[in-house]
Parts: structure tokens; sequence; C-alpha cells
């Protein structure tokens, strides 16, 4: 690639004014570094070729040469930092105990009558309490409250078809204000 680069620059390098020349190959020698260094490359971009803007320098004959006017350096864009990988927290037995425990969560909070909205909306500290309060072990992040909330709706959409009656039967209405309100 970078001798491809090279080589359109050769080819071009008459119609190319020296400080552009010179500004390219100080991009081509940076990003041969880079490349050399190992460090990871976010965005390679080249400035346009086409002048910006051309100013016509006053000369004392009829014939007035055209200046290029040195375009604005271009900051290179921050590296993203990439985040650490958690193979346990996103492998097939992470899922499985994610779901087994938003089922138990959406249970529990199905009983109470204790909507997907009202869960998101409570705290984290509130939220644990109620996950111990169903006996799972709180979840580390808001994952697998989403994945209970979003089981809860199908219940609720099986509370609304009618067709299994005893799955969405709620068991313990009389505990909804005590869970429902954040104390």
């Amino acid at each position: 690639m970078v001798a491809e680069l090279r080589r359109t620059l050769e080819g071009q390098s008459q119609g190319i004014p020296p400080q552009v020349r010179e500004r390219l190959e100080g991009i081509i020698q940076g990003a041969v570094r880079t490349i050399e260094t190992g460090a990871e490359i976010v965005a390679v971009g080249l400035p346009d070729l086409a002048p910006e803007t051309v100013e016509l320098a006053p000369v004392d004959s009829a014939v007035a040469e055209p200046v290029v006017a040195e375009p604005e350096p271009a900051e290179p864009a921050p590296a993203a930092a990439k985040p650490a990988v958690d193979p346990f927290r996103h492998g097939a037995h992470a899922e499985a105990n994610r779901l087994a425990k938003a089922r138990q969560l959406a249970r529990w909070l199905w009983d109470r009558n204790i909507t997907g909205e009202q869960v998101l909306g409570f705290t984290n500290k509130w939220r644990n309490k109620i996950a111990r309060a169903a006996g799972v072990n709180p979840p580390s992040t808001l994952e697998t409250w989403t994945v209970a909330v979003d089981l809860m709706a199908r219940m609720e959409e099986l509370a609304a078809s009618g067709t299994q009656p005893d799955a969405s039967e709620r068991h313990h209405l009389d505990e909804h204000e005590q869970w429902a309100t954040e104390s």
C-alpha cells in the first residue's frame, strides 16, 4: 500500500506544488512508522490534492502565477478504547445463567404486579434488594434486568391471550405496595 502511494505520488509529482509534495511524503513516512511500531491504525487519510482556494500573486508581468493555499493540518482521530472482553460474560454458559436468573426475577416481579418500567426506574440498590428477596444473587449488570423485563412482556402477552390462565396468575399481589415503591 505504501509503495502504491509512493508510485502515485511520483507519477503525479509534476502537478503537485513542492510544499504539498513534502507534506504528502511526511504523511507516508508517518504511516510507515506507525505500521512498523505496530500501533493500531484508526483512520488514515490524505489531504485533498485539489487546491482549496487559489489566489493570484501580484506579479509585475502580465501573467500571474497561481498560489495554492496551504490546507489546514488535520488532527488524527483518537484511538477508541476497546472494552476488555470478558469471556464469561458473553459465553453460552453466561447466557444460560443470565436467562435462569432473569426467569426467576421475572416470575417474582410478575407475582407482585411490578412492571418493567418500574423495575428499570428503580435504583441499583433497590433492584439488588429485590433480587435478594427473589432468592437470586443480585445481577452485576443491567443486562439481566432487561432480559427479565422482556420475559415479563411475554408473560403480559400470554395473559392477554387467555390461552394459559394458570401461567399468568399472580400469587403475591398483597406485596405490591411493599416492593413497587422504593424506600
